[in-house]
C-alpha cells in the first residue's frame, strides 16, 4: 500500500528488493518488457498527489492518493479503537471511498499476466476481474498478517472485529493464490497450519540486502570514514534500529551493560531507535546518531570494527543483520537477533546477555577469528541474502509458472533436478539418457556452477529443460535452487554423471501413484566395488539408511514442508542427502526400488576431489548429522564402520565435533570407546578463544583421548593441542608417505585373514551337517536282527554316503569321514547276511571273502 520510494522500513525495502530486477538485464530491453512490474500503491497520510515514476528498468511505481472521505472514515475508526491505526488492516472496508485508487488497481490487475498481492486487503477489491485460468495469482506475504494483527488488535471488542476481518481476507487470498511467498520457513509453516495452504504452493523468499551497494570497505575507505566521524583512536561497535520497542530495549542494554563493561570500545547507536534514549543516561563511550541517511549509514558501516545486535524480543528477521553481514563486519548477536538467518558457514557469534560483553571483547581481541567471521558474514550475505540474486530468482520463478498458466497447461508430474560442476561432457550424456525415458511427463532443471556455460544449453530437446548458469558454488544450494523452481508434483534428484535406466521415471511413477510414499530411494549401481584405487558410488547394502541424491525422489509438498536440504551441510556437501532421507522417514514411508535404477560410474582416487585425503575431511559433517539424528546416526555408524576404511575418520569426526560445538550422546561415546579406544570427556567452556558457529551456545569441545598403541598416527594426533594440529599434520605427512604402504599391506593381510575365517566357518558348517547325516544313517543299523528290508536300507544308505562323498571331494576331511562310514555300513550289512544264511554267503566265492 505504501510508496516504495523512498525505501524506508522493512516493507518498502522488500518491495524494492524483490521487484527491482526480476531477472532482466539492465541492457536487455526485451527482457525488461517481459518482466515489467507495475506497482499500484498509495499514501497512508494526507497531502501528496498522483505520482508515476520508473524506479528501475523493470519496476514502475504508480501512487494514487486516497480521498479525504477515506481519511475521515479511518480517523473515526482509529478513535473508536482507542487510537489504534487501522488504515491498512481495515482498508478493504473503506476503499469504496477512494474510487480512483480502486479503479487503478482493478485496471492493472485485469491486464497483468501475474498478479501479486503484497498485502491481503487489496484482494477483495479486484477479485472479480481476475482470470485464474490464464493469470498467475501470487500472495507475497510480508508477515502472517492474521497472527500479527490479532496479536496487535485483539481486545474483545472493535479491535477483535478488525483482526477477524484480516484473517478472513488473508484466508481468501491464500485460497486463491497459486503461490504464497513467505519470508521464512516459520511463516510458511504458519500459512500451512492456519489456512491449510499446501506446501507445494508455498515458496520461502527471504528478506535481503543490496550487496552490490553495501560492501566491505578498502583500508583507505575505512580510514576516511573513521576520520570523518573522529573515531580513529578506539574500536567501534555499531548497532542500528528504528524506534521500535525491542530495538529500544537492545539500545538500553548497550548503554547500561555493554558500554560500562567495555570502556575502551565506542558504541554507536544509529537510526530512529535513538529517540527511545532521549531521557536516558548514556556513558561517554556511547554515541547516539539519530536517523541516518543512506550515505551516512554506509559511512558508519565502513567506520565500524564490529556489529552488535543484542535483541531480546520482537519477531521476524532483523534486516539490519543482513546489512552488517553485507558490510563484512564480525557480528555478535543474541539468538533472537539471528532468527531466520540460515547459513552454510560461520557468519556471526551467538551470545547470551551475561556473556555478551566478554564475547565482544574476545572477537575484537582475536584478529584471525574476527577476519574469518567477517569473511563468512559477507559470503553468506552474497550467497543467500542478496536482493540482486533474490530478485532474479523470483523473476525466473514467476515467469516459469506464468508460462504454463497462460498456455492453459498442467504442471508436469516429475521435475528432474541436476546440479553440475565442470563436467559438461558427462552432463550431455545424462541428458541423452533422460531423452530416452519411457515416462514423458517431466521437466529438467539444470543448475550449472561451472566457469563457462554448458555448450548444449540452447539445443532443442524432447522435454522441457530449464538451464541456470550461476557463480554460486555448492551442490546443496544448487539442489535447493532447482527444487524451488520445480513445477512438478515429485522432484527427482540425480547427479550429472549418472545414467538412468529408460524405465527410471516410469518405475517411480508407479510407486507414487499406487502408494502414499513421501519419497523413493532408487537403486544406484556402480563398478569397482572393493577397489581401493576407485570410489564406487552405490547404495546396495545401505537401503533405507544411507540415502544418496544420485537417485532420490521426493514429493514436492513434503520437500518444501521440510525446508529442503540443510545448507549447514554445504561445506563440504556431505550427508545432506542422508539428513533429508531421515527427515522424510519421520513424516512417511520411503520405500526402496530396484526397478527405478541409475548407473553411477566410479571415481578414480587420482582425481583430487575424489582422493581419500580430500574425501576424509567430509566426515566433519557427521557431527551435524549426529546432533540432528543421534539414534539413527549411531546405527549408520555401526553399519558403515568408516574407521575400517578411512584412516583419518576419527580425526575429522572429532574435529567436526569441535568445529560445530556438538554434544556427543552416550551411545556414540560407547562406539568410540569400543572401536577406537577413545575416551571422550565432553564439552568445556571455550572462553571465547575458539568461536562457535552460528546457533551454538559459545562452547567448544575439549578432547582427552587415550588411543590404542597400535594407532601411532592417532596417539600423536590426540596428544597435541588442537591449535597445533595443522603444523603436526604437515610433519606427519612426511612420515605417512613411508608408513602408508605398510599399513596398506597390513590392511590386505587383515582382509585375507577375514576371508579365510569366513571360508573356514563355512567348511565347518558343512562338516557338522554331514556328521549329523552320518549319525542318522548309522542309527538305522543300530538294532539287532535286521530284516531283509533293513539290510537293503543299510546298503542304500552306504550308496547315499558314497554320493555325498563324491560331492565333497574338495573337502578332504569330510570325504574321508564319509568313506569310512560307507565301509562300516556295507560291512554291517554283509555280516548280518552271513549270520542269517552262512551257506549262501560261502557260495559267493573268494572275492566276497577278500572283500571282508
Amino acid at each position: 500500500m505504501q510508496p516504495i520510494d523512498p525505501p524506508v522500513g522493512g516493507g518498502r525495502l522488500r518491495l524494492l528488493g524483490l521487484y527491482h530486477g526480476l531477472g532482466a538485464s539492465a541492457d536487455d530491453a526485451e527482457a525488461a518488457l517481459r518482466h515489467a512490474a507495475h506497482y499500484v500503491g498509495t499514501y497512508d497520510w494526507r497531502g501528496p498527489g498522483l505520482r508515476q515514476q520508473q524506479l528501475t528498468g523493470v519496476l514502475y511505481e504508480e501512487l494514487v492518493p486516497l480521498s479525504e472521505e477515506h481519511f475521515a472514515a479511518s480517523d473515526r475508526r482509529t478513535e473508536a479503537l482507542g487510537g489504534k491505526n487501522v488504515i491498512d488492516t481495515a482498508f478493504h472496508t473503506m476503499a469504496h471511498l477512494s474510487p480512483e485508487y480502486v479503479e487503478a488497481a482493478r485496471a492493472a490487475a485485469a491486464s497483468a499476466d501475474v498478479v501479486v498481492f503484497s498485502h491481503p486487503w487489496i484482494y477483495p477489491l479486484v477479485r472479480d476481474v481476475l482470470r485464474p485460468d490464464r493469470q498467475l495469482i501470487v500472495y507475497d506475504a510480508h508477515n502472517v498478517e492474521g497472527l500479527l494483527r490479532t496479536d496487535l488488535l485483539d481486545d474483545g471488542a472493535g479491535g477483535s472485529e478488525v483482526a477477524r476481518g484480516v484473517v478472513e481476507v488473508e484466508n481468501a487470498v491464500c485460497a486463491a493464490a497459486d503461490l504464497v511467498l513467505a519470508c521464512s520457513h516459520d511463516d510458511a509453516t504458519a500459512f500451512a497450519s492456519l489456512y491449510g495452504v499446501p506446501f507445494e504452493r508455498i515458496r520461502v523468499i527471504p528478506n535481503g540486502t543490496f550487496t552490490r551497494k553495501i560492501k566491505p570497505p578498502t583500508d583507505a575507505e575505512k580510514r576516511e570514514a573513521r576520520g570523518q566521524f573522529g573515531v580513529e583512536d578506539k574500536p567501534v561497535a555499531f548497532f542500528l534500529g528504528s524506534n521500535y520497542g525491542p530495538n529500544v530495549e537492545a539500545a538500553r542494554f548497550i548503554a547500561d551493560a555493554l558500554a560500562p563493561a567495555l570502556p575502551n570500545v565506542l558504541f554507536v547507536i544509529g537510526g530512529g531507535v535513538g529517540d527511545g534514549l532521549e531521557n536516558a543516561h548514556t556513558p561517554a563511550n556511547v554515541r547516539v546518531t539519530g536517523r541516518l541517511s543512506d550515505a551516512e549509514l554506509l559511512q558508519w558501516l565502513k567506520a565500524s570494527d564490529i556489529a552488535v545486535n543484542p535483541m531480546f524480543g520482537g519477531s521476524g528477521t532483523n534486516i539490519k543483520m543482513l546489512d552488517f553481514m553485507a558490510a563484512g563486519l564480525p557480528i555478535v548477536t543474541t539468538a533472537i537477533g539471528a532468527r531466520g538467518i540460515d547459513t552454510s558457514e560461520r557468519a556471526f557469534v551467538i551470545a547470551q546477555a551475561e556473556t555478551f560483553a566478554r564475547t565482544v571483547s574476545n572477537v575484537l581481541g582475536n584478529a584471525k577469528e574476527s577476519a574469518q567471521l567477517a569473511a563468512g558474514a559477507r559470503s553468506q550475505a552474497d550467497r543467500f541474502y542478496s536482493w540482486e540474486r533474490i530478485s532474479d530468482y523470483l523473476g525466473t520463478m514467476l515467469s516459469r509458472w506464468a508460462e504454463i498458466r497462460k498456455a492453459g497447461k498442467q504442471p508436469p508430474f516429475f521435475s528432474v533436478v541436476v546440479p553440475t560442476y565442470e563436467r559438461h561432457e558427462l552432463l550431455s550424456t545424462l541428458v541423452n539418457f533422460l531423452d530416452k525415458q519411457k515416462w514423458r511427463d517431466f521437466e529438467v532443471i539444470i543448475v550449472d556452477q561451472s566457469a563457462s556455460p554448458w555448450p548444449d544449453r540452447d539445443k532443442a530437446f524432447s522435454f522441457d529443460l530449464h538451464y541456470i548458469h550461476t557463480d554460486r558454488k555448492g551442490a546443496v544450494t544448487a539442489r535447493n535452487t532447482g527444487a524451488g523452481l520445480a513445477r512438478g508434483k515429485v522432484i527427482a534428484f540425480t547427479d550429472d554423471d549418472c545414467e538412468p535406466d529408460e524405465n527410471w521415471l516410469a518405475a517411480a511413477h508407479e510407486v507414487f501413484t499406487t502408494t502414499d510414499a513421501v519419497g523413493l530411494e532408487g537403486l544406484i549401481r556402480s563398478d569397482r566395488v572393493g577397489d581401493s584405487a576407485w570410489r564406487p558410488v552405490t547404495n546396495e547394502g545401505f537401503e533405507g539408511i544411507g540415502f544418496m541424491t544420485a537417485n532420490l525422489f521426493v514429493r514436492a509438498d513434503i520437500f518444501h514442508k521440510l525446508n529442503g536440504f540443510d545448507i549447514a551441510l554445504e561445506k563440504p556437501h556431505f550427508r545432506e542427502d542422508t539428513d533429508l532421507g531421515w527427515r522424510l522417514q519421520d513424516v512417511g514411508e520411503v520405500p526402496f526400488s530396484r526397478e527405478a535404477w541409475v548407473y553411477h560410474p566410479p571415481h578414480s582416487r587420482e582425481i583430487e576431489r575424489e582422493s581419500q585425503t580430500v574425501r576424509s575431511t567430509f566426515f566433519q559433517n557427521d557431527a551435524i548429522l549426529m546432533r540432528k539424528h543421534p539414534e539413527r546416526y549411531a546405527e549408520l555408524m555401526l553399519r558403515e564402520v568408516q574407521w575400517q576404511h578411512v584412516p583419518d575418520f576419527w580425526d575429522h569426526f572429532l574435529k567436526g565435533i569441535e568445529l560445530h560445538g556438538v554434544e556427543v550422546p552416550d551411545d556414540i561415546r560407547n562406539i568410540m570407546r569400543e572401536n577406537a579406544g577413545i575416551e571422550f570427556t565432553g564439552l568445556l567452556q571455550a572462553g571465547g578463544q575458539s568461536l562457535p558457529p552460528a546457533g551454538s551456545t559459545g562452547v567448544s569441545p575439549a578432547l582427552d583421548a587415550a588411543r590404542r598403541p597400535a594407532g601411532l598416527h592417532r596417539v600423536l594426533g590426540r596428544s597435541l593441542a588442537w591449535p597445533m594440529r595443522s603444523l603436526w599434520h604437515q610433519v606427519w605427512e612426511r612420515i605417512e608417505r613411508r608408513v602408508r604402504p605398510v599399513e596398506q599391506r597390513l590392511d590386505g593381510t587383515s582382509a585375507s585373514l577375514l576371508q579365510l575365517q569366513r571360508s573356514t566357518d563355512e567348511r565347518l558348517k558343512k562338516v557338522e551337517a554331514r556328521l549329523e547325516a552320518i549319525e542318522r544313517h548309522l542309527s538305522i543299523g543300530g538294532s539287532k536282527g535286521l530284516s531283509g528290508s533293513g539290510k537293503a536300507k543299510l546298503a542304500e544308505t552306504g550308496n547315499a554316503l558314497d554320493n555325498e562323498r563324491s560331492q565333497a571331494v574338495a573337502d578332504k576331511d569330510v570325504a574321508e569321514i564319509l568313506r569310512a562310514a560307507a565301509l562300516v555300513m556295507r560291512s554291517r550289512a554283509r555280516l548280518e547276511a552271513v549270520a542269517e544264511d552262512p551257506a549262501a554267503n560261502a557260495s559267493s566265492g573268494p572275492n566276497k571273502s577278500s572283500d571282508r
